[in-house]
């Protein structure tokens, strides 16, 4: 229901380390290319958008972009000490991901991940939940990290896994919660009048919890994993169905 684009130094240094490294950093939004610039950190982002690559180049001097996909990258092993992805994790295929992720790492690279998702377990922010999702059922949902995750969880081609976590509290005015809401997903599929009742609901929501003019906050969880890259996992034995191999002339 908010837009958050930048996270907290703390979380970006636990994921980054207290040395300067080379990053290759997942995605071509939010800010970050110019933040972990300014720490002194040597960053080359990638994306599959060329647009948003043009424009993370244009406005950020120093900083390097790849026209490439997070499973197939064009880079010869070994070549950065971190592997960054904030929030886009679930957009590549966490297995081949992973793969290649590994394959570009130094010996002693790493892989940072961070997700940032809402806490629903304040009492306000469930009535808007509720308000919400009764006019658009697939609005404000649960986040998508769980299945990449267990990916990371399970890989061979990492090891030694951390996680730790950070609050954050996003301020929001009545316009901008109405906002998100009216911009929710399936708003747009969804009948005009119906779609104004949520908002309007939104609304005195507001009303009723905000202390003018004091703005409402909404409160989120940034959750953050990071693990070593194991390059025993690359590679595999070969498996024959027979003693030997059979090679027909």
């Amino acid at each position: 229901m908010a837009s958050v684009s930048v996270l907290p130094p703390a979380a970006l240094e636990w994921l980054t380390g207290p040395e300067r490294v080379s990053i290759m950093l997942m995605g071509a939004t939010g800010g970050y290319s110019r933040l972990l610039g300014r720490a002194g950190h040597s960053v080359i982002v990638i994306d599959i958008d060329s647009t948003a690559l043009a424009a993370v180049s244009n406005r950020y001097g120093g900083v390097h972009v790849a026209a490439a996909r997070g499973e197939n990258l064009p880079f010869d092993p070994g070549c950065f000490d971190l592997v960054l992805s904030i929030q886009n994790f679930h957009t590549v295929d966490p297995d081949r991901a992973l793969r290649e992720w590994a394959r570009v790492l130094r010996p002693e690279g790493r892989i940072g991940l961070a997700y940032l998702t809402r806490d629903d377990s304040v009492p306000w922010v469930r009535k808007l939940k509720r308000i919400v999702q009764e006019a658009l059922p697939d609005a404000m949902s649960t986040d998508l990290r769980a299945q990449s995750i267990a990916a990371l969880n399970s890989s061979t081609c990492f090891s030694s896994l951390e996680t730790t976590s950070y609050r954050l509290w996003v301020p929001s005015t009545r316009e901008q919660l109405q906002d998100s809401a009216r911009r929710a997903p399936g708003a747009h599929e969804a009948a005009e009048d119906h779609v104004q009742a949520m908002v309007e609901a939104v609304g005195q929501l507001y009303d009723e919890y905000a202390r003018t003019p004091e703005p409402l906050m909404l409160p989120y969880e940034i959750r953050c994993w990071r693990a070593k890259v194991d390059r025993s996992g690359l590679t595999s034995p070969l498996s024959t169905p027979h003693k030997g191999l059979s090679i027909s002339l």
